[in-house]
């Protein structure tokens, strides 16, 4: 008998220790996440500067100050509304990121925008096709960006720890073509995924929740460069109400 309890409380006390270690492992690698998330589409309206100089007052109840006139915050794009430009409101866009849950895993990242116009100044070789009002097709490149804020099971030594991420940008790039239609401005698309833009930035099984903040969409500055670094905010999320 005296033998037979020496073998088992070893054993008990591993079993124990084994169960801490589970339990401390698993403990390191959860966190808090819904069932489904997916997808996000962002609808997409020009952006225009924040009123800093109010000499207008909105009509109540949103008797707030205002600036008249609305600036446009890109420098370089536009699209068609009659009573701004002559043109007709063409322009409809969204940018939208769908999970894809079979391996691999990865982010799917669609984008399309009509109607995209050149102001003055933009880069003529970007700006090729005139249109009967208003400015010319744009035929440049376009960035999506946002910043997001990512918790996983990917961090630490063992790379097996839960963590949140300090918040980093998400972009990628939308191509701009000329259209034959004189009424229309340049069509703008993107077709990618994560994985295709940062390769390994979305791993399987990881459980990750993504935060993600205001989608804007910038112009490609003068020579329409997709980054470049004098570009200004073309779209940003948002909704429009005839």
């Amino acid at each position: 008998m005296t033998i037979k309890k020496r073998m088992v409380l070893p054993l008990a006390l591993a079993v124990g220790a084994l169960g801490l270690m589970l339990a401390s492992q698993l403990a390191s690698a959860t966190h808090v996440r819904p069932k489904g998330a997916s997808p996000l589409r962002a609808s997409l309206v020009p952006a225009y500067k924040a009123c800093s100089s109010p000499n207008r007052t909105h009509a109540a109840p949103l008797a707030f100050p205002s600036c008249n006139p609305p600036v446009q915050s890109s420098n370089f794009l536009t699209v068609g509304t009659p009573d701004a430009n002559g043109a007709g409101a063409n322009s409809v866009g969204f940018v939208q990121l769908t999970v894809k849950t079979t391996s691999p895993e990865d982010i799917m990242l669609t984008s399309t925008i009509s109607d995209v116009r050149c102001k003055a100044g933009t880069g003529a070789s970007v700006c090729t096709t005139a249109n009967a009002a208003a400015g010319p097709d744009y035929s440049g490149a376009l960035q999506s960006t946002t910043q997001v804020r990512i918790s996983d099971h990917y961090n630490g030594p063992g790379l097996n720890e839960a963590a949140t991420v300090q918040d980093l940008p998400f972009t990628f790039n939308i191509a701009c073509t000329n259209t034959a239609d004189t009424a229309q401005g340049g069509s703008c698309s993107a077709s990618t995924s994560a994985n295709a833009v940062t390769p390994n930035s979305v791993k399987n099984t990881q459980r990750e929740v993504m935060e993600v903040g205001q989608v804007a969409v910038n112009d490609g500055g003068v020579n329409g460069i997709a980054g470049a670094p004098d570009a200004t905010q073309f779209e940003t999320q948002g909704i429009f109400i005839p």
